[in-house]
């Protein structure tokens, strides 16, 4: 006869109760309307559509244009319930425009009168958080208690980012500003999602270490090498150092893979100290080397498709727009490729660097048990 595990029993009854506490929450999210203070939020109840011109691009591929007339209900402020009729222009592409719908809500910026306003964006908050919910959701169906700590490390990351650029805008240093957040982001991601303990320890060494090295060798080739187009940079600011800027976030984007690859190394040894503490440094080494050779190629084509082929669209507008290769190579590809570059090298200095780190700890055992 087979009894369930009640451990088993108690994390259905979790995530059910997650899940209609998301239930819960979409609809408190969806009527959160009176939360917005600083400005309208209107829900579609009708919509006219009137074509108005063609463009001919400059490959000779034509353009349509679109104007919508929007009657919306206003959910909140002093003109509540009240109705009012906005504007909104699309094209086909919806390249720098969109199309909405019936029951989509917006945030608009209210005329005096109350009955016309300008479109700012559409309210997604929705989305978002229904996004958030099924992460959160899945993470626990799937890993448990690790999954939850995993998301309550994200949390906490994005609130020292945020905070990190609230310092930045009142003047502090960019680099300074983000050595301190890497350090943060790499002792607090690893320490909430892995608990405190030697394999933690170990990794957040590896990481530091490389991202260190990393960050000197890309100073040393840009010290040597021409300059990027920076000020092709999107929402860059002239007056600000925009090198720093760009090397700052290659470094930041970058720590995540390197992460990944120190914790996966140093948990593979970790696991081989736990079996058999007295282990041969050689045998701690070459097992590194494999597991290495298993995640590596994995890793840089995570990090190819995240940043080459995330500009894609980008790159394939321009190019829709007849400009020439080079001048996507100049000014966009060649940004994507530092990035994607710096954070490969990131990869493959953690596995020399874990095993380095492995070696110190081997010998510092050895002297401690004499």
């Amino acid at each position: 006869m087979h009894h369930s595990h009640p451990c088993k029993g108690n994390k259905k009854i979790l995530l059910l109760l997650l899940v209609v506490a998301a239930v819960i929450g979409y609809i408190l999210v969806d009527h959160d309307a009176g939360l917005y203070r600083d400005m309208t939020v209107v829900k579609i109840t009708d919509i006219s559509t009137k074509h108005t011109e063609t463009q001919t691009g400059v490959l000779s591929d034509k353009e349509n244009y679109y104007v919508q007339t929007i009657t919306a209900n206003i959910l909140n402020g002093e003109y509540k319930g009240k109705t009012a009729t906005l504007s909104n222009q699309y094209t086909d592409s919806n390249v720098r425009d969109e199309a909405y719908a019936v029951g989509d809500q917006l945030l608009v910026d209210l005329a005096r009168d109350g009955t016309t306003g300008k479109i700012l964006e559409q309210k997604r908050d929705t989305l978002v958080y229904l996004l958030v919910a099924v992460l959160l959701i899945g993470l626990i169906a799937v890993a448990g208690r690790a999954g939850f700590f995993s998301f309550l490390s994200v949390c906490i990351n994005l609130v020292l980012l945020l905070f990190a650029l609230r310092c930045y805008l009142t003047g502090w240093n960019i680099m300074a500003l983000t050595a301190c957040m890497i350090f943060l982001f790499t002792v607090l991601s690893l320490l909430i999602g892995n608990g405190v303990n030697r394999r933690s320890l170990l990794a957040i060494v590896v990481t530091l270490l490389s991202i260190a090295v990393t960050a000197g060798i890309y100073l040393l080739v840009r010290a040597v090498t021409p300059a990027l187009q920076y000020q092709m940079l999107e929402y860059a600011v002239v007056p600000d150092d925009l090198s720093a800027l760009f090397f700052c976030e290659t470094m930041v984007g970058g720590l995540g893979a390197v992460m990944d690859v120190a914790i996966s190394l140093i948990s593979t040894a970790d696991e081989l100290l736990e079996q058999n503490p007295h282990i041969a440094y050689d045998q701690l080494r070459k097992s590194v080397r494999t597991v290495s050779d298993d995640i590596m190629g994995t890793m840089v084509n995570v990090l190819f498709f995240t940043y080459i082929c995330g500009g894609l669209p980008g790159m394939l507008l321009m190019l829709r727009n007849a400009m020439t290769m080079s001048f996507v190579w100049e000014y966009v590809l060649s940004f994507e490729m530092v990035r994607f570059l710096a954070g490969s090298i990131g990869l493959v200095l953690a596995v020399p660097i874990t095993q380095l780190v492995l070696r110190v700890w081997v010998k510092r055992q050895e002297v401690a048990h004499g």
